[in-house]
């Protein structure tokens, strides 16, 4: 008979090295008390698929050490490893030992960001749900542990790359599928809280609108729209800078700052958290942007206006000891403050739809344009866009710095004169 959970828990070592089933070719190893009696689970199966007299061979796929935490296996969690092993193995016709190399081979994304459990915290306290207590047994009783809840949500995209080249619905997917094969209503129930869970974290701006994992298993991954990012005309500029400054979101000094900035800057909000006093280039009064930060992956320069250097003394002043402009002991992740939370300010102002930090580089360029008269080609130098065709591109070494430092104080000009205050 295969052994129980309970049973894994009490079996003992001996003077021998002991192999006990656990069911659908799981195998709890036990290693003798001279080598410390340590337990283990291993997969055992053949690769090809065949029976020994037509040239299967015996493969052993080593599972992990038995116990809970990190690193760790139950037994419940080593047979979902086992069917997801198995499955894989069965699906691309190869030996289920590669599985595993493949995936330390692969390299991770990097993604910022809230983590699943922060999500799942969120989206149950704002639930409404009379079952909610139910769903939180589910996540954080299986989900989560399986899963990786310290993991960022954008981790779990669709299209996301994670361990071993696995995208985020993949790994969702397996999961939900080990589940279902053990009992068909829970997989069910399991694949519809995580579908909800991630459209909660969608509607805070924490995911992309089409990269939600947990859809059902027959759907197709749905289409990217070309939806504008949300910016508000410019005449509504005065009352969100008036909204702003009452502050009555209750935003940090050092959030504020940023909240300028970028309105000053319209950078991408992954540039600009990150910056530190050494970028700051005071001789040349520029801001230099290494090219690990820029998604055309160049270094990009920002002329420094009166207004915008006015709110780098400010965040000196509060964080002239730190390495980074904008610190923030608020940050779970960064040191500086977490780029998803300029957006998160704009929501909690109450603009969520109206206005959202990349929606600044389209007001920029419609503004800076119809209200500035400036020319559409150095504004997009300055949004560190790519300019003309790629022969263009190729041989126009042009910066065009004097005219983007031209527009930069015509441009912060005029947000003063909308009603920002620095």
């Amino acid at each position: 008979m295969p052994l129980t959970a309970s049973e894994v828990a009490a079996f003992r070592a001996t003077d021998k090295r002991q192999n006990k089933s656990c069911g659908d070719s799981l195998v709890l190893v036990v290693e003798p008390i001279s080598k410390g009696g340590g337990k283990s689970f291993m997969g055992v199966t053949r690769f090809p698929p065949r029976s020994p007299k037509n040239g299967g061979k015996r493969v052993e796929v080593r599972i992990g050490p038995y116990g809970k935490g990190v690193g760790k296996w139950t037994l419940k969690q080593a047979r979902d490893e086992w069917d997801r092993i198995r499955a894989w193995s069965k699906e691309h016709n190869r030996d289920p030992r590669e599985l595993k190399k493949e995936e330390k081979a692969t390299p991770v994304e990097v993604s910022q960001g809230p983590t699943l459990s922060e999500v799942c915290e969120s989206y149950c306290s704002a639930s409404t749900n009379t079952t909610i207590d139910e769903y939180r047994r589910i996540l954080w009783g299986e989900a989560l542990p399986r899963l990786g809840g310290a993991l960022p949500v954008a981790h779990f995209g669709w299209d996301h790359k994670q361990q071993g080249g696995r995208t985020g619905r993949d790994v969702v997917m397996s999961y939900v599928d080990a589940v279902t094969t053990r009992a068909p209503r829970q997989g069910e129930k399991v694949l519809m809280v995580l579908r909800q869970v991630f459209n909660h974290a969608i509607d805070k701006g924490w995911l992309e609108r089409n990269q939600n994992p947990a859809l059902n298993p027959m759907s197709k991954k749905p289409k990217a729209t070309a939806t504008p990012h949300a910016t508000l005309p410019w005449d509504a500029l005065p009352q969100f800078f008036s909204d702003l400054e009452d502050n009555h979101a209750n935003a940090s000094l050092v959030l504020l700052g940023a909240v300028k900035v970028v309105c000053m800057t319209f950078l991408r909000v992954g540039s600009l958290a990150p910056m530190s006093w050494d970028e700051w280039d005071q001789e040349q009064n520029l801001w230099c942007i290494p090219a690990e930060r820029m998604k055309s992956r160049q270094d990009h320069l920002v002329p420094l206006t009166d207004p915008l250097v006015g709110v780098l003394e400010q965040m000196h002043r509060i964080n002239g000891d730190t390495p980074f402009v904008f610190s923030s002991p608020r940050s779970r992740t960064t040191a500086h403050i977490n780029p998803y939370s300029i957006n998160q300010h704009f929501i909690r102002m109450g603009y969520k739809g109206a206005q959202t930090a990349h929606g600044l580089r389209r007001t920029a360029l419609t503004a800076g344009q119809d209200v500035l008269g400036m020319p559409s080609e150095v504004i997009q130098r300055q949004m560190a866009h790519a300019v003309g065709d790629k022969v263009r591109q190729a041989y126009d070494d042009s910066a065009l710095l004097d005219e983007r430092r031209k527009f930069m104080v015509a441009w912060c000009d005029a947000l003063l004169s909308q009603g920002l205050i620095v």
